[in-house]
């Protein structure tokens, strides 16, 4: 097995890289953070970079990139730049890949390339008030009206919502079938009368938003039912189809968190002295760096290998709970070893381990829960 990346791999690194560096700062991190605004500012330079278009086949503008090389532009976007890595995945992920794998050929012409252009952005409204992980029971309903269909319910904590350009809504519309049976997915374009999006507070995570969304009468014509006509009550294996590619992806972003909070720390560690000698000297911050790195080396090879199964079509789901799992534990428990190398100072608002903290807690809740992920893992693994 080779292990290096191909020359074109390289090039993407390094066009990312690049960019964070020209047009991205550690200072504007924090002033979107501190002000939870995202950084709309960038979408016109990061669109012209190309990197939207990387998932998706030529045909529609893209550049045909693999499941791999995505999970690459994510992993190095969110180590350069949270508020670039924020830019791109509400185009690329909460619409593209939804409209990519589960969209009618219609849809797909007539979006990907507006998505590819850095002119729309999506967000997936699952979550309601009462139905989180038991995502098959959504209350959310939409009833036939003609050829278009009436929606109402009530979503909450929703990425990006506020900003989306089309909101992908999981509704129940077949009320006898069997609870994974009966769900469909609409396309509910922003600004839609009786639609109405709230902005809601939270800890970390702050460059995206989180929101609630309420649904009063809306009125979606049919042909913007996910995968059109045809897409009628099939929301369920739509959104499992997406379910490995969005715990992967959340590997690699808590991969790249992990990697800044423990950058930090061993640049802290090499310049603090005490007792005549840098910190990072002494054993029990040496055993403390030793330690993080090498749980950061795990999660990511963890990462690689589900996202290599998934571009050789293979089964991935056990392997994609793993890595989601054990990320998000692993940046978790890296943030707040290194806040406590930093000391006082990591606990303080002006330095960034603050944030690093904050954002990391949210791993082990969003895209299904780690519990779930440890009932999904014994449940692969034939326990039960």
């Amino acid at each position: 097995m080779d292990f290096r990346w191909s020359e074109e791999q390289e090039q993407l690194r390094k066009m990312i890289q690049d960019f964070c560096k020209r047009e991205t700062s550690k200072e504007l991190d924090r002033e979107c953070d501190e002000n939870e605004r995202f950084p709309h500012e960038l979408n016109e330079k990061l669109a012209r970079t190309g990197i939207y278009g990387l998932p998706f086949p030529e045909k529609y503008g893209g550049t045909g990139g693999q499941v791999m090389d995505f999970i690459l532009a994510v992993e190095e976007l969110a180590k350069g730049s949270e508020a670039a890595c924020a830019l791109f995945l509400l185009p690329v992920f909460f619409a593209g890949e939804m409209i990519l794998n589960n969209g009618s050929e219609e849809q797909k012409q007539k979006y990907l390339p507006r998505i590819i252009a850095g002119q729309l952005k999506g967000c997936f409204g699952l979550t309601e008030p009462d139905v989180g992980s038991d995502a098959s029971r959504v209350k959310t309903k939409a009833v036939a009206d003609g050829k278009d269909w009436i929606l109402n319910g009530h979503k909450t904590l929703i990425t990006g919502a506020d900003i989306a350009d089309l909101l992908m809504i999981v509704t129940r519309t077949d009320f006898e079938a069997r609870r994974y049976e009966g769900l469909s997915i609409f396309m509910v374009p922003q600004g839609s009368k009786g639609l109405i999006v709230k902005k809601l507070k939270k800890l970390g995570g702050r460059i995206i938003s989180t929101c609630e969304i309420f649904l009063e009468d809306v009125r979606v014509p049919q042909d913007l039912i996910l995968g059109g006509p045809e897409g009628l009550n099939q929301g369920w294996p739509q959104m499992l189809m997406q379910l490995d590619i969005e715990r992967i992806m959340i590997g690699a972003t808590h991969v790249a968190l992990a990697e800044k909070a423990f950058d930090d720390a061993l640049a802290y560690a090499k310049q603090r002295e005490q007792f005549g000698k840098p910190i990072s000297t002494y054993q029990m911050i040496v055993q403390m760096l030793a330690d993080m790195k090498t749980q950061i080396e795990a999660a990511r090879w963890l990462t690689y290998r589900a996202a290599w199964l998934k571009d050789q079509n293979l089964p991935c789901s056990l392997e994609a709970s793993y890595c989601k799992l054990f990320a998000t534990e692993m940046a978790k428990k890296v943030t707040q070893d290194g806040m406590q190398v930093l000391g006082g100072y990591g606990y303080m608002m002006e330095y960034d381990m603050q944030r690093y903290v904050r954002d990391a807690l949210l791993g082990t809740i969003g895209g299904g829960t780690n519990q779930i992920q440890r009932l999904i893992i014994g449940k692969l693994l034939g326990c039960f």
